[in-house]
């Protein structure tokens, strides 16, 4: 395991970020280049035992480096995601469609083909912290009636039921709840929420869109709280005109 030194030379926090590899030929590059841009960079074999990965390194984000076999890589991208709420990117050279869709179905938060310059990678690091210190600075929650938010652990509360979203999921939901009532086109969403690069990459947020429901409706195929537009978005209905009343059924346990 390798380290950095915490603190930037101006005495500030640096975002610390952790490399979880498969194999230890990728790394010296990414090491050296993300250390060069600044952040704490603690490199890792995938096989380090979970209880390491969070109790012990605290990271900001992890970029996971997985195996190039397609089963294994899920299967990575599953054991990851088990063993952290914290924002999860991947880096693979695999750009099947339907493998992408698997590992984000996973809980990666993104997906990243190589190569890529360093200079997009760091970009688009930059780019998710971004959005996340966005969620974090939205407030310490939202209340809309039988339903609340809560940015500082990702989680919701649903008539009294607790419910744990990636970090994904939680700011697409804190994106429709920031206008209630009101349809937030595609465009806006995938703006907010992946970056402007991916603003014609529907697929990715058809794909959340169902996560969110499978989690909080109580009939995910016909849905009561995230309400489609036709051709236009989705809008969180406002709780007094949502039958919200009844308690929610029981929804798949994702992170």
């Amino acid at each position: 395991m390798q380290a950095q030194e915490a603190l930037g030379e101006g005495g500030e926090q640096r975002v610390r970020v952790l490399l979880l590899y498969a194999r230890a030929c990728q790394v010296p590059n990414l090491m050296e280049c993300l250390s060069a841009e600044g952040y704490e960079v603690i490199a890792c074999p995938t096989s380090t035992p979970q209880e390491r990965w969070m109790a012990d390194l605290q990271p900001d984000l992890v970029l996971l480096l997985p195996p190039a076999d397609e089963v294994e890589l899920v299967h990575a991208c599953e054991i990851v995601r088990d063993g952290t709420d914290r924002p999860l990117l991947v880096l693979s050279e695999q750009n099947e469609e339907l493998l992408i869709a698997r590992a984000l179905a996973s809980g990666v938060d993104e997906y990243l083909v190589t190569p890529m310059g360093n200079r997009e990678l760091v970009a688009r690091i930059e780019a998710m912290l971004r959005r996340i210190r966005r969620t974090a600075d939205a407030g310490t929650g939202r209340d809309l009636g039988v339903l609340r938010l809560a940015p500082e652990d990702n989680t919701v509360v649903l008539n009294g039921r607790r419910v744990s979203l990636s970090p994904i999921e939680f700011r697409l939901l804190a994106c429709l709840a920031s206008t209630p009532g009101e349809v937030v086109t595609h465009q806006t969403l995938m703006s907010r929420v992946w970056g402007d690069e991916y603003v014609d990459s529907r697929n990715y947020l058809r794909l959340y869109i169902r996560y969110l429901r499978e989690k909080l409706e109580e009939e995910p195929t016909i849905p009561q709280l995230i309400v489609s537009e036709w051709g236009i978005g989705y809008r969180l209905q406002l709780p007094d005109a949502c039958d919200l009343s009844r308690a929610p059924g029981s929804a798949p346990a994702y992170v």
